[in-house]
């Protein structure tokens, strides 16, 4: 059997595209596809005998055309998406089905399709699969059924009849140590690249990978689709590799491909402060060398374990505060007060480490008053960076269920939205809040952005401009660095007189 793993081409030609459980991300870095690679890995263990390959052309820059040219017949095609790009990613089915009609074709895909498979396969008839789990659990039994996928948990499909059949959740994985290192050999490594935060406001990009350690998290965020539903294949019990299964795969990727960065794609990394302490002395102790980044929470960390962290190579840790008031953040699962973040993101950039904050707007309980403390908090914080987005309803969470409940939702087909429109980054409110209307919510993010953005660069500019001393000593040539002094003069203006 010929099985084929695709990434599918990149939305923006100049910019690689990020699917990920989310949704998608036009970003500066090339993204290694982690999931395609773990499928490949466990398929290659399970059917040794089978013919499996990956094309990644997000990675290669290619369009459809080109893809088309460096594709076969496959009996079995396997590709990613993400929310909002999904008709374009389907392109990558219809071109296989064009190849080969017979071929079945699989969607990873976490958001939209798990939830709405009827409509999903009803509006894509070149998908046959739609997985409803975690790929390396369920794929390997479709490949095993494909004849007849009725006993298989974990997916909804159309039979030989157009019928659709829904199977049920599937089990989740929770032994991660059983599963082989990601088939590194069916992918171009040396395209692969990660962004790490080198001053304020400012990324660098180095040649690395993403990688995972762990899985899920405990603490279910009511604006987030981790632990929502099993069909997602989250469960909100959370799973780790062993620290020396961990570090045996990325000695392999260093020695074996040469990467010197990772972005550790765990939810919550540091959840186990001693398995963290564990890691890093292992690191030490095999006497590896790279840089790295990480997500974790602002309670999951301390002075110890930061010191160490940036001793074995940690360069950036994006933290998820989301909210100024504490009321508002205990019912988004933070308890811990704004004195504590503020004294977290000190120790942090204190023991070298880059320190990224993230919040959102736009929960139900969301006031002006909520949305000041907002803005009062991220200033306080002096983060090197700060992302603030809009809370997306996504379904099958608890603040989709509360927004439908009290009638907040400002769109009638949440489905329709998330096949046809980018969503969460960059989005416009989808919803009102007990207290604002869509239009004020949306009024109220944008002068919370302006006036982060107008504070971080006055600050930074004015009172630390040594922290930019990294990104102009990196200029290999005076027509390098005069651009870069020109870019950031223009972005300082720019930001400067920036209107809410």
């Amino acid at each position: 059997m010929k099985i084929l793993l695709i990434n599918p081409p990149r939305i923006k030609k100049n910019m690689p595209t990020l699917r990920d459980e989310i949704c998608f991300q036009d970003v500066s870095y090339i993204p290694f596809p982690i999931r395609l690679a773990q499928v490949a890995s466990v398929l290659r263990k399970q059917f040794p005998s089978y013919d499996i390959d990956a094309v990644d052309a997000n990675a290669y820059g290619y369009d459809y055309d080109e893809l088309e040219k460096h594709i076969g017949s496959a009996d079995v095609m396997i590709f990613q998406s993400a929310a909002g790009i999904i008709k374009e990613d389907t392109r990558a089915a219809a071109l296989m089905k064009k190849i080969n009609p017979k071929s079945k074709t699989v969607i990873i895909e976490s958001v939209v399709a798990p939830i709405y498979p009827e409509r999903f396969l009803s509006d894509f008839n070149d998908v046959d699969i739609i997985l409803q789990g975690q790929p390396e659990v369920v794929i390997p039994d479709i490949i095993g059924s494909i004849d007849d996928l009725l006993s298989v948990k974990g997916i909804s499909y159309r039979d030989s009849s157009g019928k659709i059949v829904n199977n049920g959740p599937a089990d989740i994985l929770t032994d991660l140590d059983s599963l082989p290192f990601m088939a590194y050999d069916l992918f171009p490594m040396e395209k692969y690249s990660i962004s790490i935060l080198n001053a304020p406001m400012h990324e660098k990009v180095i040649p690395g990978i993403r990688i995972r350690t762990t899985r899920d998290c405990p603490y279910g965020c009511p604006f987030c689709i981790i632990g929502s539903t099993k069909l997602r294949g989250y469960d909100k019990k959370w799973k780790y590799m062993s620290v020396k299964r961990a570090v045996d795969e990325i000695e392999f990727a260093i020695n074996e491909y040469g990467i010197w960065g990772f972005f550790f794609w765990d939810e919550t990394f540091t959840l186990d402060k001693k398995r963290t302490l564990d890691f890093c002395e292992e690191i030490l102790k095999r006497q590896l060398r790279f840089e790295w980044r990480c997500l974790t929470r602002i309670d999951c960390v301390d002075t110890q374990l930061l010191r160490m962290m940036y001793r074995c190579g940690c360069r950036q840790i994006e933290f998820g505060l989301e909210a100024g008031d504490t009321e508002s953040r205990k019912k988004l699962h933070k308890d811990f007060s704004n004195e504590q973040a503020v004294s977290v993101i000190k120790e942090c950039k204190r023991a070298g480490i880059r320190a990224n904050a993230d919040m959102i707007v736009g929960m139900p309980w969301e006031s002006k008053d909520t949305l000041n403390k907002t803005l009062k908090l991220a200033k306080k914080l002096n983060a090197d960076n700060l992302h603030l987005t809009m809370a997306f309803p996504y379904p099958h969470t608890a603040f989709y269920d509360i927004a439908g409940k009290e009638n907040l939702l400002k769109i009638d087909d949440i489905y329709d939205l998330m096949i046809n429109q980018r969503v969460r980054i960059g989005a416009e409110p989808f919803v009102k809040t007990r207290y604002l209307s869509s239009a004020d919510l949306e009024i109220g993010w944008k002068k919370i952005r302006a006036g982060v953005n107008k504070y971080y660069v006055i600050r930074k500019t004015l009172l630390e401009p040594f922290s930019f001393v990294e990104v102009f000593l990196s200029c290999k040539t005076p027509e390098q660095f005069f651009c870069l002094l020109k870019k950031a003069v223009r972005r300082f203006f720019k930001t400067i007189f920036l209107r809410g």
